[in-house]
């Protein structure tokens, strides 16, 4: 958890909203389009937009570029989220 947070300060430096925040930390973790949308209630299309955004904002032009910048900069993954999200404790 402070984990993400220092990611997500970190993003705001580089100009990433919180929902850019959390939709890169949530491709980090290796969720898809389809995934993100379902866990952040937007359209498959509206997220395919704000990671298109986060590509240019953060300088990548890939999903593996964009997860080794998360990663970089402390978007690692939330194991006791995912486990809740796959209806763990």
């Amino acid at each position: 958890m402070i984990c993400q947070a220092m990611g997500r300060h970190r993003a705001r430096s580089e100009g990433l909203t919180d929902r850019e925040s959390k939709i890169l930390a949530l491709i980090t973790q290796g969720k898809s389009n389809a995934e993100v949308a379902t866990l952040t209630y937007l359209s498959p299309n509206t997220v395919k937009s704000y990671i298109r955004t986060i590509y240019r904002k953060i300088e990548v032009t890939s999903r593996t570029q964009a997860v080794l910048w998360g990663v970089h900069h402390g978007f690692t993954p939330d194991h006791h989220r995912i486990e809740h999200w796959r209806g763990g404790p």
